[in-house]
């Protein structure tokens, strides 16, 4: 399913936590795990006095403890290939610091430009990984969002499927613990679908994935004429994928279509919601369609985003 899969990390408590998750998906073979240096942010220098030698060296040591943590997961452990990739600007620095620019050298490996996200994109796309595996918080997590901004970049530009990790906050905690809330992320899925060729995708992966105990069907009609198709479609649908003790069911909802996804998803306590990046009215130039972003950055349940497979 996914033999290769692209985990970024900046290292926060979430970020580690998130990656727990991984020991139960069954079928990775390698994981990738990536850490972006913003060499090109004169904020991220002067924390480190002015020195790349300083922000590189603890980005390496953190990424080889992450890496060790990573790879003794799950009753096997996890072959883990830690990545450090650096950002670098043709004018890095700050007005009245005296910075040399980062050449390029043996063991480092440099990106001309960009954002951390469009880093995470690239690596995705060089080093051929099936998925995308991410937290939707970050160090710069703001009372309210859902979705942090780096998670929302892969999202809106990425190619790459992508599994949006979610946690929730213990209500007692007073230090911000985080609670693992994927634990047997495939147990109950939520596979939503418009009927649309992107959507088939989705239901094309939900095909081959090992583990899930229990199916839920869901198409948003909008309006009451549409049901009975829906629901025949639906039906069809679960005749394809039934399989020997696992539990299907079929919602037909009608209404704001991302609404009425995540309050299914929120009442019947869904272990993972997947569906496709783009619906029927998508063009090449749209990566994400609207409702599958309004479910990934509202969702308290990990969201999984299928993309499409070039032809």
């Amino acid at each position: 399913m996914f033999k290769k899969v692209l985990v970024p990390t900046d290292f926060s408590s979430y970020a580690h936590k998130m990656q727990e998750c991984l020991a139960d998906m069954p079928g990775i073979e390698e994981v990738v795990l990536l850490n972006v240096v913003d060499g090109g942010n004169p904020m991220n220098l002067e924390k480190k006095g002015w020195s790349y030698d300083s922000l590189i060296d603890e980005a390496d040591t953190r990424l080889a403890e992450q890496a060790d943590h990573l790879s003794r997961l799950g009753e096997k452990g996890l072959f883990v290939r830690p990545l450090l990739r650096i950002i670098v600007e043709p004018m890095s620095g700050a007005d009245g610091v005296d910075m040399k620019r980062l050449l390029p050298k043996s063991g480092l490996d440099l990106i001309e430009g960009g954002s951390v996200g469009e880093a995470i994109i690239k690596t995705a796309a060089e080093e051929k990984a099936s998925l995308i595996c991410m937290g939707a918080q970050g160090r710069g997590l703001v009372e309210g969002m859902l979705l942090g901004s780096v998670s929302t970049e892969v999202l809106r530009k990425g190619q790459t499927d992508l599994l949006i990790i979610r946690h929730k906050i213990l209500e007692s905690s007073k230090d911000g613990e985080h609670e693992l809330f994927c634990r047997d992320i495939f147990s109950k899925v939520m596979l939503t679908t418009d009927f649309s060729a992107a959507a088939e995708q989705a239901i094309s992966l939900a095909r081959e994935m090992v583990g899930v105990r229990e199916i839920l069907l869901v198409h948003v009609i909008a309006k009451e004429t549409d049901f009975d198709e829906a629901a025949k479609r639906l039906n069809l649908l679960r005749e394809e994928l039934a399989g020997q003790g696992k539990k299907i069911t079929v919602h037909v909802l009608m209404g704001a279509p991302a609404e009425e996804i995540l309050n299914l998803a929120k009442s019947q306590d869904v272990s993972l919601i997947m569906m496709g990046s783009v619906g029927k009215s998508w063009s090449r130039q749209i990566r994400v369609g609207s409702t599958t972003f309004d479910v990934a950055r509202q969702a308290l349940s990990p969201v999984m985003v299928v993309r499409p497979k070039k032809s």
